[in-house]
């Protein structure tokens, strides 16, 4: 566990192996547990290791850093991951027990980023005004359960889980829709996501890995095949941290956006396509 500036919590399903995988079904059955772990468990990561190709389940946060009650918050942490583990074994038709959500009655209020007095009912609502202060964001919608934000052609969903000091920044394309109802143009896709991403700007070395084990970008598909990527957060009331924690996650967030873009402008029409150019 690395509880410094992020939290970094993981567990491995030995059982389910992408190196053991033979056939494209067997590939995609396997592949298709992350995507079931990421939509069932929020801000859980999934991923296979690339040194063993076991399955990792993680709770891994860019946005952690000096945190009042931080036993509290990391008894979520591992309640998130236990619930990820239970979601990857059921899956798999493997035995499992179930995950006993922790009681929390802490902080019912009073977030903020050391803005001033401003303060918000829950984190997300604080990272939301944090996003349109700092990145020209607009607020252009939001329910029950999400923040709905919009800066150019971008749009970012907020969301918010039923923790108050949880958090998860989203962003979504449909573009992966007829590679994902596919299994081997979805285990292509699969695959090249395992891979990092160069970065195209002039003279950049930089790379970007989604399924970096050391990361916290959270890469999924949603049962119809919407691709998501985003980050999860984890904020404190009354505190100054919350400010850096937020700037990491928004930073992380922008770099699965530009990555992402990268990534879609590389691969053919037969695995990344927009809705009106959609090949059969």
């Amino acid at each position: 566990m690395d509880n410094l500036l992020g939290l970094s919590l993981s567990a491995r399903i030995p059982e389910c192996n992408i190196r053991l995988c033979v056939s494209v079904e067997q590939k995609a059955f396997a592949y298709r547990c992350l995507d079931h772990v990421c939509h069932s468990c929020a801000g859980v990561r999934a991923f296979f290791d690339p040194v063993s190709g076991e399955l990792v389940v993680a709770v891994q946060s860019a946005g952690f850093d000096e945190q009042f009650r931080a036993d509290t918050l990391i008894d979520v942490a591992l309640f998130m991951l236990e619930e990820g583990v239970m979601a990857a074994r059921a899956y798999l038709g493997l035995p499992f027990s179930e995950a006993l959500r922790p009681s929390v009655t802490q902080w019912q209020g009073g977030f903020h980023y050391g803005e001033g007095f401003n303060v918000y009912a829950t984190a997300a609502d604080a990272f939301a005004v944090f996003m349109c202060k700092k990145y020209q964001c607009v607020e252009v919608g939001r329910d029950d359960t999400s923040i709905l934000l919009e800066s150019g052609p971008l749009r970012y969903d907020v969301r918010f889980f039923g923790w108050r000091f949880g958090y998860m920044i989203e962003t979504a394309t449909r573009g992966f829709r007829h590679a994902y109802a596919d299994d081997e143009r979805y285990v292509q896709v699969q695959e090249r996501l395992a891979l990092p991403v160069r970065s195209r700007d002039p003279g950049s070395e930089f790379s970007w890995w989604f399924r970096d084990p050391q990361g916290s970008a959270i890469a999924y598909f949603q049962p119809d095949g919407t691709f998501v990527v985003g980050q999860y957060g984890f904020g404190n009331a009354k505190t100054e941290p919350n400010g850096a924690a937020f700037g990491r996650v928004a930073q992380g967030h922008l770099l699965n956006v530009k990555f992402m873009t990268w990534l879609a402008e590389e691969l053919p029409d037969a695995l990344y396509s927009d809705e009106l150019n959609r090949p059969n």
